[in-house]
């Protein structure tokens, strides 16, 4: 009982974070997301810096359009533009 309790819990919480990330995304322009995380100034957001945010950080591999383990503007406002679509996150 007490291991089908935690698994909903984890699934609603799952679910609770990528609602996040979808609300999240039309609010903020990729430019702003990358600004505000890209600490290091390359142009790309590396999974050490994804960790001050925790939807990014959730949603990471998803966002990761090429699977290079970086997010890159392209990446973000691909992302930006399948919410705005309502296409969501693949």
């Amino acid at each position: 009982m007490k291991l089908a309790l935690t698994f909903s819990h984890s699934v609603c919480f799952s679910l609770l974070l990528s609602s996040s990330f979808a609300l999240a995304i039309p609010h903020q322009s990729g430019d702003d997301i990358l600004q505000r995380l890209d600490k290091n100034a390359d142009g790309e957001i590396s999974i050490k810096e994804a960790v001050a945010d925790p939807i990014i950080l959730e949603s990471f591999s998803r966002i990761d359009i090429n699977g290079d383990g970086l997010i890159s503007r392209h990446e973000l406002t691909s992302v930006h533009v399948r919410r705005s679509h309502g296409g969501g996150l693949n």
